[in-house]
């Protein structure tokens, strides 16, 4: 098993349901096909990982102090889940703080945040990392510039 099938494997168990890049890009589209289209070849659309939230306390590989947030890397997580610990007065919407969320590796990032609403604005957690939100369907989707 690979570790995007694990990953889909725990999502259906927080009730996520991952799909492939091309159909998460014609969800995002909304039946736009040039969007799509953009989307998969200029922006190359990946999946990159699933994040869960959680109170619990756990061996965190890194903290940001400016976001209120420990994490635990998916790299470091058996089944690539990327664990999240927000602090209070942590500065994100409620959807994120308390629901799962999909990450997208999007290779034309800045131009691709102006064609979404963004649920959380452009940051930058890491040197030479960009990531953003928007909201889908009632969860957040991460786009990920690394």
């Amino acid at each position: 098993m690979n570790r995007r099938e694990m990953i889909a494997g725990c999502a259906g168990l927080v009730g996520l349901s991952l799909i492939a890049p091309a159909d998460a890009a014609d969800s995002l589209a909304q039946g736009d096909a040039a969007l799509k289209k953009w989307l998969l070849e200029e922006c190359q659309m990946e999946f990159y990982h699933l994040g869960i939230p959680t109170d619990q306390e756990m061996k965190w590989d890194t903290y940001l102090e400016n976001l209120k947030l420990h994490i635990m890397e998916y790299d470091n997580d058996p089944f690539g889940i990327e664990w999240m610990k927000f602090e209070p007065g942590a500065p994100f919407p409620e959807i994120i703080i308390k629901r799962p969320h999909v990450a997208f590796k999007i290779a034309n990032f800045d131009e691709a945040v102006k064609r979404f609403k963004l649920l959380v604005p452009v940051s930058h957690p890491r040197p030479g990392m960009k990531t953003c939100f928007i909201e889908h369907k009632g969860i957040g989707i991460e786009f990920v510039s690394k």
